[in-house]
């Protein structure tokens, strides 16, 4: 039996069905989204020599790493796919694809990337148990 995933994925939380071994796992993000934190209405720092730092500038590149970071722990527990669906509301599928394709060994195992709403486990699990069953005429 190939080993089939589906990947659903926002920028919470990562959904991992393996119908190989019929296993789900969830990948948490720790992607931060609070701009100001505890400095609410502080538009930047002033520091030695007159210099200006941008408190929105160093969020935008934390958002990045962090959300590198994100993408690269999904990647990691879909090494063995033989096959894989991405699927999910946000753009965060989009990143996921962009790595996949950028990845020598799983960029020709990418079955399909789709727009869904937010799911239940169990509709994820069936979404893609449906992806990968053959059409029968």
């Amino acid at each position: 039996m190939k080993n089939n995933m589906g990947v659903w994925i926002d920028g919470s939380k990562a959904v991992i069905v393996n119908l190989a071994n019929d296993s789900v796992i969830q990948v948490q993000a720790d992607i931060d989204n609070n701009v100001h934190h505890g400095y609410e209405g502080d538009k930047g720092t002033f520091i030695g020599g007159g210099r200006h730092v941008n408190n929105e500038k160093t969020f935008a590149e934390r958002k990045k790493h962090q959300t590198d970071h994100y993408i690269k722990n999904v990647i990691s527990e879909i090494k063995t796919a033989d096959r894989i669906f991405v699927f999910g509301p946000s753009e965060m599928k989009h990143h996921l694809k962009k790595e996949i394709e950028g990845d020598r060994v799983l960029g020709t195992k990418l079955s399909a990337v789709e727009t869904s709403d937010k799911m239940t486990e169990k509709q994820i699990v069936a979404a893609v148990k449906k992806h990968f069953t053959p059409v029968k005429i």
